[in-house]
């Protein structure tokens, strides 16, 4: 009977050690942080989004003036003489410039965006035009929010009104350009007749000159390294974006156009080359609101 008690304890013992034995233990993998948008869209899928943004460029030049010097020359006297244009052009880009317009975003392989915009600029107290700009961003998911470095190119084209020429009955002569009294201007249409066919018309049409409009026009490109926070409420997204635009080319000219009021023809006579004034490079801010194609 005693050793068939100290077989059972001994059994027991055993037993209590076996289950201390190091047992392997299994743990589920963890899951890679993705946006839910890419649930709902595994391929990929498309933004298209309203943006608002400020410019602060740090030296943004000034108004400059504008002395041109001209003969003119009736019709009915022949009698020449020389004139003096002034005007101002408020050339300068502004400590602010606001910008607006509509963005299209590709985001595919979860990782990439592709982001195309075009849109209107104003400068306070200078000028205005229309902007341009494509770039891209890396998509670093965080769940409902996004963050995206990235680098954008922009191309913009500002202009403004510097004043008006006579040129009512009356020849003008600029430095190596002219403006007649009438301008010619061509117009040709193409014509596709029952048969298929195609032909080209080409008409002349000759109007008088009331005045030559002088404009300023700038044309700048510019980089932007910038970083964007995004994020998405069912088919709502909304994106701040912060960067500093760095200028990297500016060109200014004069440009003098024909006008006849009446009709609203143009006839562009000639450019003048001004020198740069302002640099566009500063820091940017910009808000987006957009729609999930």
């Amino acid at each position: 009977m005693l050793t068939l008690l100290m077989l059972a304890s001994l059994q027991g013992f055993a037993q209590r050690v076996n289950t201390t034995k190091p047992q392997h233990i299994t743990t589920p993998a963890a899951s890679q942080l993705r946006s839910y948008v890419w649930d709902k869209f595994p391929d990929h899928y498309h933004i298209l989004a309203f943006n608002y943004g400020s410019m602060f460029p740090a030296n943004p030049g000034q108004a400059s003036l504008a002395n041109i010097y001209y003969t003119a020359v009736p019709v009915s006297t022949g009698t020449s003489k020389n004139e003096t244009f002034t005007g101002v052009a408020k050339n300068g880009f502004a400590n602010r410039m606001w910008s607006m317009g509509g963005d299209y975003e590709s985001i595919f392989n979860e990782k990439n965006d592709i982001v195309l915009g075009i849109g209107g600029f104003k400068n306070v107290g200078g000028d205005g035009g229309f902007y341009f700009h494509a770039g891209y961003r890396y998509v670093l998911n965080m769940g409902s929010v996004s963050i995206k470095p990235g680098l954008d190119y922009y191309a913009l084209r500002g202009s403004n009104h510097v004043g008006d020429i006579d040129n009512r009955q009356r020849n003008l002569y600029f430095d190596g350009f002219y403006s007649e009294a009438e301008f010619t201007v061509t117009h040709t249409n193409v014509y596709t007749d029952d048969a298929g066919n195609e032909y080209v018309e080409t008409t002349y049409s000759t109007y008088s000159s009331d005045r030559v409009e002088v404009k300023y026009r700038r044309k700048a490109k510019a980089l932007q390294p910038l970083i964007e926070a995004s994020g998405h409420w069912k088919r709502l997204s909304i994106s701040m974006e912060v960067g500093y635009m760095i200028q990297i080319q500016q060109k200014s000219l004069l440009t003098f156009d024909q006008i006849n009021d009446y009709v609203r023809e143009r006839n562009e006579i000639g450019t003048m080359n001004m020198r740069k004034n302002g640099v566009l490079s500063g820091p940017r801010i910009g808000l987006m609101i957009g729609l999930i194609l």
